[in-house]
């Protein structure tokens, strides 16, 4: 028995040594940083700010292209249905409008004949007063 209370005396000493042995380590120690450390935290801080701002431009740029693309694909389907439509039109030529075979222009009207002789002069000239 007093072997072990010798082992555990021994074993309670050893620790307490090296408990006072730690302590000037421990305490020297500081938890404060150094001015060489506080100026990279200070750019760090710094080119944050700056990071952020140039996300917040890069998402209003995206914003922006997307709604110009989104502009040019309605720009671009409306061009190809008119595209279509004119397609569709052309391969019924002449024959465009629905009525178009019922129509029958009039005749274009009869030309004027020419009069020779001094009557038709004299009446080319009242015609032209």
């Amino acid at each position: 028995m007093q072997r072990r209370h010798s082992l555990r005396s021994h074993l309670a000493s050893a620790l307490a040594i090296a408990a006072l042995g730690a302590l000037p380590l421990i305490t020297s120690c500081s938890n404060k940083a150094t001015e060489e450390q506080m100026k990279t935290l200070h750019g760090l801080d710094a080119q944050r700010g700056q990071l952020r701002g140039d996300l917040a431009n890069a998402q209003n740029s995206l914003k922006d292209a997307q709604g110009k693309l989104a502009s040019s694909d309605r720009d671009l389907a409306e061009c190809q249905s008119n595209t279509r439509a004119a397609q569709e039109d052309l391969s019924r030529w002449p024959n465009v409008w629905a009525d178009s075979t019922e129509w029958n222009p009039p005749p274009p009207p009869a030309p004027e004949k020419a009069v020779k002789g001094k009557k038709g002069k004299a009446m080319m000239k009242k015609s032209a007063k």
